[in-house]
């Protein structure tokens, strides 16, 4: 009896050891899927050159699909104007958007909420 009750508790200890490492590799697949769909959200704006990326390309929660669960993706895009050629009417070459920042942003729930946010310029000048 006394060694049945050792061996429950070995085998209910060692269970931890295989449901803890799939858990965690679920939530880091879940994070590769979030960050491969900001990725390609990016990748497309910017297929659109400098002159597409526009801020009516902006959305605050748009679902997407995460594998077999449900995400939500927002898209911000940021006109900038940069001191380094002057400030709005003082603008050396009187463009006063410089670079423009996308940021986008993925949301989910496996239990806990999580997100991930990804961005990057562009500018007229390809750099």
């Amino acid at each position: 009896m006394f060694a049945i009750m050792i061996f429950m508790i070995i085998m209910l200890g060692g269970l931890q050891y295989f449901t803890l490492p799939q858990t965690f590799v679920a939530r880091k697949k879940m994070k590769r899927l979030a960050v491969a769909e900001a990725e390609a959200r990016i990748e497309t704006l910017l297929s659109l050159g400098f002159t597409g990326v526009v801020t009516d390309s902006n959305e605050t929660s748009t679902s997407v699909a995460l594998g077999g669960r449900t995400g939500t993706r927002s898209t911000t895009v940021v006109l900038t104007d940069d001191a380094a050629d002057g400030l709005a009417g003082s603008d050396a070459d009187s463009d006063t958007v410089d670079y423009k920042t996308i940021a986008v942003g993925i949301t989910w729930n496996d239990g806990n909420p999580q997100s991930i946010s990804v961005s990057t310029r562009v500018s007229a000048y390809g750099y």
